[in-house]
């Protein structure tokens, strides 16, 4: 079935009042942002061990993190059955989540960490790292989604070579 205007709409909605709730909360006093390491933008503030931090940083996990992998983790499984049932196998149905993890998996550790034990021992270049790859993320699912859907995938390759990829070429290749 095809996507409708309106619920496109919601969804839209939705994600935009999802991210700015959990945005505003600092700015409330349920958690509290403060410089990342090196001092060059924003982040949670590492250095609180109370509870209204603990909390915060629980909740955000779990509701940013562990429950959008499970939707992405049964949603792409229910898309790998159908793709393996009909025979045609056009995208890489694990990458989504495989990226989600590895891009957001070290912030999260980093924070968990952080919730029970004084992360202020470990260098700020290395407690830098893990929130410069979280904010890579949308650059990363651009390439993702560029590289994984067909069309684009063929386009990028007929830009850089300035060959056309055949039909038959592409689904030969993602199989």
């Amino acid at each position: 079935s095809k996507l409708q205007w309106s619920t496109a709409i919601s969804m839209m909605v939705f994600a935009w009042l999802f991210a700015a709730f959990w945005s505003v909360m600092p700015l409330l006093g349920w958690g509290e942002y403060d410089y990342e390491p090196l001092r060059t933008c924003c982040t949670l503030d590492y250095s609180k061990g109370d509870r209204n931090y603990i909390t915060f940083l629980f909740a955000l996990s779990i509701f940013n993190f562990m429950i959008p992998g499970f939707i992405m983790l049964t949603a792409y499984q229910s898309i790998h059955q159908k793709f393996k049932k009909s025979g045609h196998y056009k995208f890489n149905t694990g990458l989504p989540l495989k990226t989600l993890v590895i891009c957001w998996g070290p912030y999260c550790l980093l924070c968990f960490y952080a919730a029970v034990e004084n992360v202020m021992f470990i260098s700020p270049k290395y407690r830098m790292i893990p929130a410069v790859i979280a904010k890579a993320v949308p650059t990363v699912d651009a390439f993702v989604y560029a590289l994984g859907n067909e069309n684009y995938r063929g386009g990028i390759w007929q830009f850089l070579t300035g060959q056309k990829i055949e039909k038959a070429e592409v689904d030969n290749k993602t199989k």
